[in-house]
């Protein structure tokens, strides 16, 4: 396989699942191999180290609620002698490091991303950030979006390791610029701090839709699912693509491209049984998913600006400590609560009691000027139109498509691809 065939499927692989494994990226591996895929992905499995059917798993940390404060701060300890920029929302992730750089002594600045009119959440930050002894700054998306400006973008995606697909990308890039514009606050003195990074460790918990999805995987019904009909792929999903290794860019586009994926994770035993369950999941979505994807989308945007960035969760020691916890003070399969540990550590600190919001800010978007005056200085309008003219889809989804678009034709250009290139790996 040439170098450039190569590079045009991983590009493909990233666009259609958010991933890349280092399996089909390292042409060694890839190509040269002797596994077939599946067996390749099982081998990969196996050796996974937070996998709770394994010896790695010991459930030997002390499951105390002060032991795993102790570690959250010993952890910060390391995270550079920068500023530390904290990136704050009303979840248990970066509260609990909001509260650990209290007991260490520390005042920092947070930063919360707001949807539009979120009063309720912008007070609750606020009032926790100043009960703690932090000051809190907030963005909204008008904010951000007015902020947008093409030579950044395109210039950040130039220095992406690898394509990242977040559609919160375009949101953490212009809200950081934003926050340090309108503080004067120099970048360069800053380490951002981002809460992403224990759902692997902890027990990665599914939502209910979710579990639903996986189930229908399980009937095999993705296999039949025509190329011609990319818009099938959001409601009838692999096992992987049902814990997110799917993009919204791939149901307006057939990205045929890619590498076989779901045959990399075709071998692994997939059950609702919980344990095996949650291994599958935090393989298949939080060894692959959360590193390149979520939390590539922090790292691009920092080192666009010049900061430093840190996941004090995905610190050995910590990440090690949440692993080993017995699985009751893990997670409750039954009732689809996670972190068991974390949550009484709030409660009794803080007493917390906030309920899972995802990353909502795209929901903000007025699809069509975000269209029309923010894609079109990147992307061509007859690419843009397969998505504005798609009739199969909800509004939401477009919505999720455009951002990732974004990224995709952004990171493309950026590595000296043309339009006529990039538009021959969308439909191919």
């Amino acid at each position: 396989m040439n170098i450039k065939m190569e590079n045009n499927k991983t590009l493909a692989t990233f666009a259609r699942h958010m991933i890349c494994p280092k399996y089909f990226s390292d042409s060694k591996l890839s190509v040269n191999g002797k596994l077939s895929v599946g067996a390749a992905g099982n081998e990969y499995f196996n050796s996974y180290v937070f996998r709770m059917s394994s010896k790695h798993y010991t459930q030997d940390s002390i499951p105390d609620e002060y032991v795993l404060l102790e570690k959250i701060k010993r952890a910060l300890g390391r995270c550079g002698r920068k500023k530390p920029l904290l990136l704050l929302s009303d979840g248990k992730d970066s509260m609990s490091l909001a509260l650990a750089y209290k007991k260490a002594g520390l005042s920092v600045n947070t930063l919360t991303f707001l949807r539009k009119d979120d009063h309720k959440l912008k007070e609750y930050v606020k009032s926790i950030a100043t009960q703690l002894g932090h000051t809190a700054y907030f963005v909204d998306v008008d904010t951000i979006i007015e902020k947008f400006n093409s030579k950044i973008f395109l210039n950040s995606c130039t220095k992406m390791p690898n394509l990242v697909m977040d559609q919160g990308y375009l949101f953490f890039l212009f809200g950081l610029r934003a926050f340090f514009d309108e503080t004067g606050f120099l970048p360069k003195d800053y380490a951002v701090i981002d809460g992403l990074g224990n759902d692997e460790t902890f027990g990665y918990l599914p939502s209910i839709d979710q579990v639903k999805s996986f189930k229908l995987s399980l009937l095999n019904l993705w296999k039949f699912r025509p190329n011609s009909l990319p818009g099938l792929r959001w409601y009838i999903r692999s096992p992987a693509e049902s814990h997110g290794d799917l993009s919204a860019l791939s149901c307006f586009f057939p990205l045929r491209g890619s590498f076989p994926l779901n045959s990399f994770f075709s071998k692994i035993n997939k059950s609702m049984n919980e344990v095996e369950f949650i291994d599958f999941r935090a393989f298949s979505r939080g060894s692959f998913h959360d590193h390149q994807c979520m939390m590539g989308k922090t790292r691009a945007a920092a080192k666009e600006l010049g900061c430093e960035v840190y996941f004090p969760w995905i610190d050995e020691e910590l990440a090690n400590y949440v692993f080993n916890l017995p699985l009751e003070f893990k997670f409750d399969f039954k009732l689809y609560e996670n972190k068991t540990l974390l949550r009484r550590l709030l409660i009794k600190e803080l007493n917390w009691s906030q309920s899972k919001r995802g990353v909502d800010l795209y929901f903000d978007i007025n699809l069509d000027k975000f269209l029309n005056e923010v894609v079109l200085q990147v992307v061509p309008i007859d690419v843009i139109e397969k998505i504005s003219k798609n009739r199969l889809l909800p509004l939401y989804v477009k919505k999720r498509a455009s951002l990732e678009l974004m990224n995709f034709y952004g990171f493309c250009l950026g590595q000296g691809y043309t339009h006529q290139e990039i538009k021959r790996l969308l439909c191919k």
